[in-house]
């Protein structure tokens, strides 16, 4: 039998069986690549080639073209999923595809640590401080002044802005459909009112949009982040959005907000229910104007002083990276 033909109608019982069209897509690709390799060995599309010794092969040679192990394993593990799904079918004969799945004697690459990811506060005001456009500058700032998810920003239209008091309010849907209320920084909260005057914004239009008047998506803000981060210099680590979070938790903790008060400030559940962190809000409204704040520290003292010194940088970067592994992981 052919190894594709068996591909095939795997894929089309898993879609059939709920898998995303992610999944799916990402399967395929995996299948494909391993069919093209048998191929470039001088193999055929044959099941009989589907062996440990050829998967390791394959596992080698996307190791040794720059692949992380993370991406390796990943479509190890969809040639796993087909090994599982050839030994549970069978032929036209009657007989079962494969006697054995292949990949249980196939070792997975080792999986390296990530580097930590996270701007110091001193890259955070280089960000901060970088030239672009107004649009570009409320969606950098609400990003880091709120620490919010990109899907739970992108998905945010005008009305979902209140006002209480003095205080302006975002309502959000954050992972799992929750529904949570942010407070905004009174700076961004005044520049993000200040731009959607200027938009003539309708309430049922997007909070942000893109340098082509759309609605960013998650990959374009993601994207825009980067391209920002790039341009203020910062080469240390790829900066996209999902950097921010892990950095203004970490400023959090350095201002000296306790876990738990800083799992509800991300929209975390992994402590608990949600419910446990209602009382939580002064503290979260608290932990997040510490970290406006502490920016602002940043910056007029390198405004008052001149920039941080490579000792004093360090010092910084060091406490950080304590914080970072003693309070939030």
């Amino acid at each position: 039998m052919q190894l594709s033909v068996l591909a095939s109608q795997y894929l089309k019982f898993s879609a059939a069986r709920g898998a995303s069209p992610r999944t799916t897509d990402a399967y395929d690709l995996s299948y494909r690549q391993f069919h093209a390799f048998l191929l470039g060995r001088g193999l055929t599309d044959d099941i009989r080639h589907f062996t440990p010794e050829t998967i390791e092969a394959f596992s080698t040679y996307l190791s040794e073209a720059g692949r992380k192990a993370s991406s390796v394993n990943l479509r190890l593990s969809a040639l796993q999923s087909l090994g599982e799904y050839g030994m549970k079918t069978k032929d036209s004969r009657g007989k079962y595809h494969l006697a054995e799945n292949p990949l249980g004697r196939v070792f997975r690459p080792k999986r390296e640590k990530p580097v930590e990811k996270y701007l110091y506060a001193a890259e955070l005001k280089q960000l901060l401080a970088v030239p672009c456009s107004a649009g570009e500058r409320v969606a950098l700032d609400l990003l880091i002044d709120t620490a919010l998810r990109v899907s739970e920003v992108t998905n945010a239209n005008v009305e979902h802005l209140s006002l209480d008091g003095e205080r302006v309010l975002l309502a959000v849907v954050v992972k799992g459909g929750r529904p949570r209320t942010i407070t905004l920084g009174s700076e961004v909260a005044g520049r993000l009112i200040e731009l959607l005057k200027f938009r003539e914004a309708s309430p049922s239009d997007p909070l942000l949009l893109n340098v082509q008047g759309r609605r960013y998506t998650k990959a374009t803000l993601s994207e825009m982040v980067r391209r920002m981060a790039v341009k203020a210099g910062i080469t240390r680590l790829t900066v996209r959005a999902h950097v921010l979070r892990h950095s203004v938790a970490t400023m959090a903790s350095a201002t000296g907000a306790d876990v738990p008060t800083i799992a509800a400030m991300l929209n975390h559940s992994g402590l608990g229910t949600v419910q446990r962190y209602v009382h939580r809000q002064e503290a979260v409204d608290a932990a997040r104007e510490a970290v406006r704040e502490a920016l602002n520290g940043v910056r007029a003292r390198e405004e008052a002083t001149g920039p941080l010194t490579p000792g004093e940088k360090r010092v910084v970067e060091t406490e950080f990276e304590r914080i970072n592994r003693e309070a939030l992981r």
